[in-house]
């Protein structure tokens, strides 16, 4: 009789299988990786949509004045700033709880940080790519939490986006109505003696490429909002070309994206107005509510 004989594999068979499910893993992970990336993109863009109806459901109830960035009284923050995630949960626009993350106010690829703890995010690209809870107490370099209930804002909200607004807080600046999207109302008066009021939906002469909101944080700096420069509010969340990408809400409602090297900037600086008028020509997203006023092109 032959001896029975014994199932099973040789060694080098079994090396050759964790091979092939070593080469398929290869083959496999960066698709699924890609596919998880534009899943969150896809995310993101959804919250900005929604948050974006939210916006337009506000100046439909308030006679077509866009929401303040924040409210504020004077030219310093040595009061609560209660912002405009807080304003849309306020008014039943938008309902989110408190700092929680699965929110249209977040972004899912946000970078688990307190992106303005010192009041700039500074040279750090990972800054503008985390979040900050509104509203807040504005105390020198520092933002700290907190609730503002007379005001019924009973909630501290984890926001992960950026709103297009005039934000000169702490500094004596000039203002000029209905500038960006929105500002932060009641700041005033500047050094022309006026304040920042609400901006009405009429000012937006090209709704369809003014950028309202963006991956990012707070507000302002719109001379600083390219990829790398310092005190950056623009978070390039996603993959893309010159560095990230960040997913855009415009005025009209759509959404989009911008590259890193692409986003329009505003005057000021050591920005060239030359480039400066080209960012924000027509066919181009811009940060001005009027960019032919803005820029002296009428």
């Amino acid at each position: 009789m032959r001896p029975a004989r014994r199932c099973g594999f040789t060694l080098i068979e079994l090396l050759i299988v964790v091979a092939i499910l070593a080469l398929l893993a290869s083959l496999v992970l960066p698709s699924l990786r890609q596919a998880r990336r534009t899943a969150r993109a896809t995310l993101c863009a959804s919250n900005l949509h929604q948050t974006g109806v939210g916006l337009a459901g506000y100046y439909n109830e308030n006679r077509d004045y866009v929401i303040p960035s924040y409210n504020m009284t004077g030219v310093m923050g040595d009061f609560p700033l209660d912002g405009w995630g807080p304003i849309l949960d306020r008014d039943r626009l938008i309902v989110t709880p408190q700092r929680e993350r699965r929110t249209v106010l977040y972004c899912p690829d946000t970078v688990d940080i307190a992106g303005v703890a010192t009041g700039q995010t500074g040279a750090d690209p990972e800054n503008p790519k985390g979040w900050l809870d509104w509203p807040f107490l504005r105390t020198g370099t520092s933002n700290v939490a907190q609730t503002i209930p007379e005001r019924n804002f009973l909630k501290i909200l984890r926001v992960a986006y950026w709103i297009n607004g005039d934000n000169p807080i702490g500094a004596a600046a000039s203002v000029t109505p209905d500038l960006f999207y929105t500002g932060s109302v009641g700041y005033g008066p500047g050094t022309n003696g006026k304040t920042i009021g609400l901006t009405r939906v009429i000012a937006f002469k090209r709704p369809a490429e003014l950028i309202a909101l963006a991956d990012g944080l707070y507000s302002g700096r719109q001379r600083d909002n390219q990829i790398g420069m310092v005190n950056s509010r623009i978070g390039y969340r996603h993959p893309g070309r010159d560095g990230g990408l960040a997913k855009i809400a415009f005025a009209d409602g759509h959404v989009s994206g911008l590259a890193g090297k692409s986003f329009p900037r505003s005057l000021g600086g050591t920005n060239d107005p030359a480039q400066v008028r080209l960012e924000n020509a027509q066919g181009h997203a811009t940060v001005f509510a009027n960019p032919e006023r803005a820029l002296g092109l009428e």
